[in-house]
């Protein structure tokens, strides 16, 4: 662990490559949430999608709701509400990981190692 101030977080996000995963641990309350969504939004001018992972209750907030396809018959997840085009970046804040039910933090692990959700490779615009 490595601990730096706020400027010096300012520093490691402009220099940490876009497919690069950051993980923050701090106390409750300090502004970790606030320099993330800044930095993004303000100076890299794109949209953060937040993700409160202690609120949760049910994984397809995050991963997209099961749905029959007609076709095949077969059961898929259907995208889910923030799923990028392909041609548009956008930031995913995961908080509150030390929060999130067992259920959650599965399907925030195929998302973080394998960049995949339910199966889907993310469209390499996610960052």
């Amino acid at each position: 662990m490595i601990r730096i101030d706020a400027r010096e977080l300012y520093q490691v996000l402009e220099l940490t490559p876009p497919e690069q995963n950051i993980l923050l641990v701090g106390k409750h309350g300090i502004g970790k949430s606030e320099i993330i969504s800044h930095f993004y939004r303000q100076r890299q001018n794109l949209p953060v999608i937040p993700f409160f992972l202690g609120q949760m209750s049910d994984p397809g907030d995050l991963i997209g709701l099961l749905h029959k396809d007609e076709t095949t018959g077969r059961s898929v997840f259907l995208p889910p509400y923030w799923w990028p085009a392909p041609d548009r970046a956008v930031v995913l804040f995961l908080d509150e990981l030390n929060r999130a039910r067992p259920e959650i933090l599965q399907a925030v692990q195929d998302l973080t190692l394998n960049k995949t959700l339910a199966g889907k490779p993310l469209p390499l615009a996610v960052l």
